[in-house]
């Protein structure tokens, strides 16, 4: 026989399994006690004995947190129980007194088991790239003098007088003044300026790959697990 529904007392705390405080034990049946409405319910709840971990210290401990207990459907008595309307006011009124009930109603409720998923999370880093002008290189040209020298060989003509001793006769009229013109040239230099390619220049780029090391700090979250007051946690591991 489960003797819980006989230990509980009106007036104790009620902690679920992460240590937060439920409410207090407004009544007690065979199958399920009462926290009755306050701050945190709008209406009484009716808390099934199966959901008790432990009970010590004038105090109720469940297997279900306290956010759990507000998402179960416990707004109602199971079927099969039922309280005399004194003895329901006598149990809102008075912190010593012990409901009970003539009730064979199962101790386990169908679907009294939530199964929760809590996430964990982890920071992880990820690397972009952007290309951004690092700088330029500017290729251009300009314009310098210097001086050149050609040596030129250059042709000039030169008039030479050479008297010879001659004796014959004479031919056309004789003395008259006579004169001949002997035209004499040079070679004079003409310098002219010519423009040429004698160079060419290519510009290219080339993609270098370098390692660059980077670090940066990353948060991740772990689980806490308060197993205080409980022997109800199990692990998957473990099993």
């Amino acid at each position: 026989m489960d003797t819980t529904n006989t230990q509980i007392q009106t007036g104790w705390d009620v902690y679920g399994s992460d240590g937060e405080k439920v409410g207090s034990v407004a009544g007690v049946a065979n199958d399920h006690f009462i926290i009755e409405k306050g701050f945190l319910f709008t209406t009484d709840i009716y808390v099934p004995m199966s959901a008790v971990a432990s009970t010590a210290d004038d105090e109720v401990q469940l297997i279900y947190t306290k956010d759990q207990v507000e998402n179960q459907d416990w707004s109602s008595a199971p079927a099969g129980d039922s309280y005399d309307s004194g003895a329901t006011a006598h149990t809102h009124d008075a912190v010593d007194t012990v409901d009970t009930y003539d009730s064979t109603a199962s101790d386990t409720y169908a679907g009294d088991h939530d199964d929760s998923t809590i996430e964990r999370r982890e920071e992880r880093l990820t690397v972009d790239k952007q290309a951004e002008q690092a700088g330029s290189v500017r290729v251009g040209k300009h314009v310098e003098e210097e001086v050149q020298s050609v040596d030129v060989p250059v042709t000039r003509e030169e008039v030479t007088l050479e008297r010879r001793s001659v004796d014959r006769p004479a031919s056309g009229e004789a003395f008259t003044e006579d004169s001949i013109d002997v035209p004499v040239y040079e070679e004079r230099v003409e310098v002219n300026k010519e423009a040429r390619v004698v160079e060419e220049l290519d510009v290219d780029k080339t993609a270098y790959t370098d390692t660059e090391h980077v670090e940066e700090t990353v948060r991740r979250e772990e689980f806490d697990i308060d197993e205080s007051g409980t022997n109800r946690v199990g692990r998957e591991g473990d099993r």
